[in-house]
């Protein structure tokens, strides 16, 4: 029996665990897994990164960014699979996509620029003014402003809105620009923790939210193009077997987001005096009512 650690930032990643699981069963590799949770404070997963090295696992799977680079800076020739890491090259978990070269490999979670830009203009044909709201902090964040900034689309304009702190955003009335279309919100430990208090300026604003995190459209966002976080749970079991199996993590290539799912709030539509088209209506894997 293989004994397999899970280190994770935030209980907001727990399906990917659950489809690492539920694939691993799927395909016959019994295994015991010690699980560790930072609860959001990333200055314990080096410490609990650790205590996965003394127990002797033979691979760790590590959900978020910093967990996957807590694991990777262990001593130990332990293998890493990791999830959802926006920038794997970036955050120098691996030196290429196609040949990681390291002991990590695992699946990119961010959809790309240009995928969420279509999709907000299949929302909003006419859109020319988009805000990006993100926290100064977060490297997945500043990933994606950088991404956006590459798109030179000569049709839409991207206005950045950085904050430093949580408590900035009480300032999110004078910070808005007046002419916003709608508010992009990429994912970050501080914009999701006080999405209520963004929707409420937002609401207030009559300004739609176009989400990254999938759980925020629910709450109040208009619609979000965003990754399965279960599926891409799945996808790193299959990593994980061949790892197990006795492949190098340096030689099996990292993937992206294949199908990213689309997830739209009817009722936040209605009352922003939005309608979506049917066949997006269609495509979409939540509608909420």
């Amino acid at each position: 029996m293989y004994t397999i650690g899970i280190l994770q930032l935030t209980q907001n990643l727990d399906d990917a665990v659950h489809g690492f699981k539920a694939e691993l069963t799927e395909r016959g590799i019994h295994a015991e897994f010690h699980y560790f949770n930072a609860d959001g404070n990333i200055d314990q997963l080096a410490k609990l990164a650790n205590q996965l090295a003394e127990k002797k696992v033979d691979l760790i799977f590590a959900c978020s960014t910093p967990a996957a680079s807590a694991a990777v800076k262990l001593t130990q020739d332990i293998p890493v699979v990791f999830t959802p890491v926006f920038d794997p090259i970036g955050a120098n978990l691996v030196l290429s996509m196609a040949e990681p070269g390291g002991k990590a490999t695992g699946v990119a979670g961010m959809v790309k620029a240009d995928d969420k830009l279509n999709f907000m203009e299949r929302i909003l044909p006419t859109i020319q003014k988009i805000g990006v709201l993100y926290h100064t902090e977060d490297s997945n964040a500043i990933v994606e402003v950088a991404n956006f900034r590459k798109l030179n689309n000569p049709k839409v304009q991207f206005i950045e809105i950085p904050i430093k702190e949580a408590e900035d955003l009480s300032n999110l009335l004078d910070l808005l620009p007046s002419d916003l279309e709608a508010l992009f919100l990429p994912i970050g430990k501080v914009i999701e923790d006080n999405f209520a208090t963004i929707v409420y300026y937002t609401d207030t604003l009559e300004i739609p939210i176009i989400a990254s995190h999938a759980p925020n459209v629910p709450d109040g966002a208009l619609a979000g193009l965003v990754a399965n976080h279960y599926q891409l749970g799945k996808e790193c079991a299959v990593k994980a077997m061949q790892i197990l199996k006795g492949a190098s993590p340096s030689q099996i290539p990292v993937d992206t987001v294949k199908a990213p799912e689309i997830w739209l709030n009817q009722f936040t539509a209605e009352n922003l005096g939005i309608s979506f088209s049917e066949d997006l209506k269609e495509e979409a894997t939540e509608v909420f009512e």
